[in-house]
């Protein structure tokens, strides 16, 4: 598919064809995973066809504010776990992936091929690793997976209740940095129409409230575990790269949303032009968030690392027991990702207490 026409007329045809709709995002799920699948629910329920939301994440790994929506939809999109899902499919089952379109990034991992028809709905990069299937529409150019989801709501006049308009909203904010990158003149006319739907600006703000345990560990990871490198062939404009992890102690878990928020404060910084942070969410897998401004692209950067994303939001996660290691593969990568390859100029100054406050 290469428009969204052809999309909100698949989707229509499949919905129509199918016993249950299925909805996954990956893993981890985010308020733009959790919300365009809500909104694609509100699609399918719109064609009279039962829709179920499949998140097999543990509770304590799933950021506060994605939780609270879930626990609030749970019952109304009858959220379930992998295995629930697996044993209610069948020949005309229909599964829809959104925000995301690779294998190892959910979690029925190889079982999504007991679906006989998938639908992939995205705004990050393919690779080798997408799913196979002849039905998706990615579009890097778009923000989010919920303002492709809200967009073919908007133009095909499909009515929608103000809770739908607010998840898919949040998903945007969330995606854009409350519309400070990725944007463009659609994506502010896709969240004016969302307002116009019932959308609630204070509603979705209090979303994004970070509690304070939180903000003190991410906090203490940026502190005390970030490292500044200069990539350049020029003394005088370097592009400076940020990596951050915890380097006291390298094997503590964290959540996906921690390194996710780690990335997000480092690019507040002055002169910071990419950070990565990374870290164990579990034993023996690492995570990988990554974000940059214009000079950067961090998707092409996380696609080396079997991760994926857009220029300047990217992820990935990666099966290893050396953390460190894998730092220094990823530093190897940076160059790809710059419009010249470049070379470091000055070696890794460790971020203190004294120059964050400066800052």
């Amino acid at each position: 598919m290469k428009t969204l026409k052809e999309l909100k007329s698949r989707l229509e045809t499949e919905i129509k064809k199918s016993s249950h709709v299925f909805v996954i995002g990956h893993n981890g799920p985010d308020l733009d995973a959790i919300g365009s699948a809500i909104g694609l629910c509100a699609l399918a329920n719109y064609y009279k066809k039962p829709c179920s939301i499949i998140v097999n994440d543990e509770p304590s790994k799933i950021d506060s504010s994605t939780k609270k929506v879930i626990d609030d939809c749970s019952d109304k999109y009858n959220i379930i776990n992998k295995n629930t899902a697996l044993e209610m499919v069948n020949s005309n089952s229909l599964l829809i992936l959104t925000d995301v379109n690779k294998t190892h990034m959910i979690s029925l991992g190889e079982d999504v091929y007991k679906f006989k028809k998938i639908i992939i709905i995205d705004h990050h990069n393919e690779d080798n690793n997408t799913i196979k299937t002849e039905d998706k529409l990615i579009r890097e150019d778009m923000s989010s997976a919920c303002e492709i989801v809200a967009t073919i709501f908007n133009n095909a006049k499909i009515p929608y209740n103000s809770m739908v308009a607010n998840y898919l909203l949040a998903g945007i904010n969330l995606d854009t940095k409350r519309f400070k990158q990725n944007v463009t003149e659609d994506t502010h006319d896709t969240a004016e129409k969302l307002l116009r739907h019932g959308a609630d600006t204070d509603f979705v703000n209090n979303l994004f409230l970070e509690e304070f345990e939180s903000f003190c560990r991410i906090s203490n990871l940026i502190i005390n575990g970030t490292i500044i490198k200069k990539y350049s062939d020029s003394l005088l404009a370097p592009i400076q790269v940020s990596f951050t992890l915890d380097r006291n102690n390298p094997e503590t878990i964290y959540t996906k949303e921690d390194y996710a928020k780690a990335a997000d404060r480092m690019m507040k910084f002055n002169g910071v032009d990419a950070s990565f942070a990374l870290g164990f969410v579990e034993p023996g897998i690492v995570h990988i968030s990554a974000r940059s401004t214009k000079k950067v692209n961090v998707g092409t950067i996380m696609s080396k690392m079997h991760g994926g994303g857009n220029p300047q939001s990217a992820g990935g996660r990666i099966k290893t027991e050396n953390l460190l290691s894998l730092e220094n593969e990823l530093m190897q990568y940076i160059p790809i990702g710059l419009s010249e390859k470049e070379d470091i100029i000055e070696e890794p100054l460790v971020i203190k207490k004294k120059q964050i406050r400066k800052k």
